[in-house]
């Protein structure tokens, strides 16, 4: 099977939803269909699916024919990823409830690929795949679990742990790179990605559940929760989960972005699993404990750092209530630094933020010589408050273009619009640094890589760069930009005397061989569009676009 793909999304809730989305910027795929229980997720889907052009063919208009499993699973689909609640959803969706519902099994084509991206027991994973491969059409399975959360599904940043046959993974590489960041090959075949997934939720549940008590211990002995919050960030302490849900469970918003039952299914199979295994799992079996305390008190549909409420019941405390009068009895700082607070125009402050600190700019390098950082965040959101403190490069890589609000501190906010492959370079350090905040008003994700300056390299070349098939785009004091664009079959041999980021606008199959030699180093690999790395001076390296698209590159010279 080669690409384009024509895939289905089963299952469009926090984490479906993204990932359908994230299918929908990937060039291999043809269409993209979404179905779901919820008939606006469906509508939703659907339109955006249209919109551009990817939308699976629906024979009726009507928004209750649209929720018809069989209307968007059918001989044409290639890819079917399950997104769904649990492995009794993903058993109704693979095999149906009874002898004449609509199934995978019955609507699929010979040899086309079943991905289930939901947390289900490594046995459940491999009866599936047994009772899908023996059967006459040699349906594929692929265990694929997921990492990261609604908002890294939205922009295609997950964590995904695959297993099963290597050759049906490759087929399925390029969806995996659309949805995640970090794609990882579990040996030892189908079940295999389930159980790392199972162990990973061991930390995971466990971690949130010590974050609560920690955090409520410190409210009962009388602490400033923020600091201790803050404290233990910086400190040996600190998780991940501690991070993110220790500051939910100060906030104790309404928003749920990760449901406690989720928690209590994901604990539940860890123990069932650990029996199985013949493990002791006691950190694992007291967790979910704490986490059915928060069931038995009705809280099962918030979100999991809720799970705070059974020690503030039982130690008599309010995580929120305390949080709020530690940050009342502060006094605020007003200025332009890291750390000071900004009265907004709406009468509400935020405390401004280093860049890195911004959760929607996520560092993907950092060197002596520049700290790179992707942004991307979905349409109608704003950043926090933030500060650009050093010279950097804008790399904007949104197909259709991008705009936004700028909210510049001391300026009033002004319309912005970047145009695909458009590059910017911001003079925060050399003239004075940035402090504002960010909206996306467009319809589609925000993307910018935001690369930093930070000094030159041991190593520089005195004179621009000319070769063929690169242009000089930009030139600054301290760097140089060139474009590098290949259309399929092309090639180029060419010297690079400096350190450079590459950062990949238009993506496509790349082979590279180094040196002249016959039998020089070579390798391929599937370049794609935001793909940045930090590269060293390098003598006749070929470039040779052996894929089916155009390739561009920007190739960006530290001076």
């Amino acid at each position: 099977m080669t690409p384009p793909f024509n895939a289905s999304i089963i299952g469009l809730g926090a984490m479906g939803s993204g990932m359908a989305r994230s299918l929908l910027r990937c060039p291999s795929i043809a269409t993209v269909s979404g179905f779901d229980l919820n008939n606006a997720a469906v509508e939703a889907f659907y339109r955006e699916a249209e919109k551009v052009g990817k939308a699976h063919p629906v024979k009726s208009t009507d928004v209750a024919d649209k929720t018809r499993f069989e209307l968007f699973v059918d001989e044409s689909t290639d890819v079917v990823l399950l997104a769904l609640l649990n492995e009794a959803q993903c058993e109704s969706v693979c095999f149906g409830d009874s002898a004449d519902s609509a199934s995978l099994l019955s609507l699929l084509k010979p040899r086309a690929i079943v991905v289930v991206t939901s947390t289900v027991s490594a046995s459940w994973a491999k009866s599936a795949n047994e009772r899908l491969s023996s059967h006459p059409k040699k349906i594929r399975f692929i265990d694929a679990p997921i990492s990261g959360g609604a908002a890294r599904a939205s922009t295609g940043e997950l964590t995904i742990m695959a297993s099963g046959d290597d050759r049906t993974l490759d087929e399925l590489d390029p969806i995996f790179h659309a949805m995640g960041t970090q794609i990882y090959r579990i040996s030892g075949g189908v079940g295999m990605g389930s159980t790392v997934k199972v162990i990973h939720q061991i930390l995971a549940g466990v971690h949130v559940v010590v974050a609560a008590e920690a955090i409520a211990m410190a409210s009962k002995a009388g602490l400033d929760v923020r600091q201790f919050y803050d404290i233990v960030s910086g400190a040996a302490g600190n998780s991940w989960m501690f991070g993110d849900r220790g500051k939910r469970m100060m906030e104790q918003t309404k928003e749920v972005k990760s449901a406690l039952d989720i928690m209590v299914k994901d604990l539940d199979i860890v123990c069932k699993e650990a029996k199985r295994l013949g493990m002791p799992v006691p950190m694992s079996a007291l967790a979910l404990q704490q986490f059915m305390g928060c069931v038995g008190m009705g809280l099962g549909r918030e979100d999991d750092s809720s799970v705070v409420k059974v020690y503030e019941v039982l130690g008599g405390v309010s995580v929120s209530d305390s949080a709020a009068a530690a940050a009342v009895a502060s006094s605020s700082k007003h200025g332009d630094d890291v750390g000071d607070d900004w009265l907004l125009p709406n009468g509400n402050k935020e405390t401004i933020l280093e860049v890195g600190e911004e959760k929607r700019h996520k560092v993907v390098i950092s060197n002596d010589y520049t700290r790179v950082l992707k942004v991307k965040f979905p349409p109608k959101d704003t950043t926090w408050a933030h500060r650009h403190a050093e010279d950097s490069l804008y790399f904007f890589l949104v197909p259709d273009g991008l705009s936004v609000i700028n909210h510049v501190k001391g300026s009033e906010p002004i319309c912005d619009c970047m145009e695909f492959g458009e590059v910017r370079y911001g003079t925060h350090k050399s003239d004075k640094p940035l402090v504002h905040k960010i909206t996306n008003t467009s319809e589609v994700d925000m993307f910018c890589i935001d690369a930093e300056i930070l000094k030159s390299p041991p190593v520089t070349n005195p004179l621009p760069l000319v070769a063929e098939h690169h242009i000089l785009i930009k030139t600054r004091d301290r760097c140089r930009v060139y474009k590098l664009s290949l259309q399929p079959g092309e090639s180029v041999t060419v010297s690079y005397p400096f350190f450079y980021l590459s950062i990949v606008l238009r993506g496509s199959k790349i082979k590279i061989c180094l040196g002249n030699d016959p039998h020089c180093i070579s390798w391929e690999k599937n370049m794609m569009t935001g793909d940045e790395e930090w590269c060293v001076p390098v003598l006749d390296v070929t470039v040779k676009n052996i894929g089916n698209e155009v390739f561009e590159q920007f190739i960006a010279e530290w001076r």
